[in-house]
């Protein structure tokens, strides 16, 4: 079966098998660190059946994906179990079918997301020979690691401001968060935009259509669910003060100067 195939039904048969629990227990403390734990088993399920697993190219390309995947959702659980649930889910968590429909719409983002190692942990032993004679290797192992750090960065900053009573009613706008308003969702994007460039030495053909992994990062946290999701509740919640105004006004999205 063609790994990209197999990947599909994995991500899927994951997040279904998951879903059953959430929705009979009506919780939302599953949902984000199932997110990741799809990722980080799927690299280990493709790493584990491949060949050359102890090479240099696929061991970086497992370890970059596993850590960065623990990483997130340690994060993402402890936040939630705090928060005691997500309410992006309070008006459709117990409807059954959009309930159902979100965990499938996670498990299709998931696999198109994970693509580009995919098909990296899946190379043969001549293409992880092409690859670890490339530049791009290195280049897309260090953008992953400004990712990583970045969102690492920026996620405990955020963390610690919201733990944090003094600053209840207040946005946050320190460390990171200074110089633009979303670095996490930054960050994000490098670390996939980096896994991509890793193995583009040995893409032909349809195995170009992986670059649909970066893109789709990037359009999904530029436009659909990240940012646009958060200026609406960031507005409701803010927009009535004028240093957020000004902030807004002043800070750029997500590339200072650009963006």
């Amino acid at each position: 079966m063609s790994p990209i195939l197999l990947a599909l039904i994995v991500s899927v048969a994951i997040n279904l098998f998951v879903f059953i629990f959430a929705y009979r227990l009506q919780t939302d403390k599953l949902t984000d660190i199932t997110y990741a734990c799809t990722f980080a088993l799927l690299a280990l399920f493709f790493w584990w059946r491949g060949m050359e697993k102890y090479s240099l190219f696929k061991v970086a390309l497992l370890t970059m994906v596993v850590i960065w995947a623990i990483r997130l959702g340690m994060y993402l659980l402890r936040r939630v179990m705090l928060k005691g649930k997500d309410h992006r889910f309070d008006a459709f968590r117990h409807i059954f079918v959009r309930y159902l429909r979100f965990w499938m719409l996670q498990a299709t983002s998931i696999w198109v997301i994970a693509l580009p190692y995919i098909v990296g942990l899946s190379a043969t032993a001549e293409e992880v020979s092409m690859v670890e004679q490339s530049p791009l290797l290195y280049i897309g192992i260090t953008i992953w690691a400004v990712g990583f750090l970045i969102e690492t960065i920026a996620d405990a900053q955020k963390f610690k401001f919201r733990m944090n009573k003094v600053n209840d009613g207040k946005f946050m706008d320190k460390g990171l968060f200074s110089i633009v308003r979303f670095p996490n969702y930054t960050g994000e994007i490098f670390v996939w935009v980096g896994v991509f460039l890793t193995l583009i030495p040995i893409l032909q053909g349809v195995e170009w259509a992986t670059i649909i992994s970066p893109l789709w990062i990037i359009f999904l946290l530029t436009s659909l669910s990240g940012v646009p999701f958060l200026e609406r509740s960031n507005d409701k919640r803010y927009g009535h003060l004028p240093e957020f105004q000004a902030y807004r006004k002043n800070t750029k999205k997500m590339i200072p100067y650009l963006y």
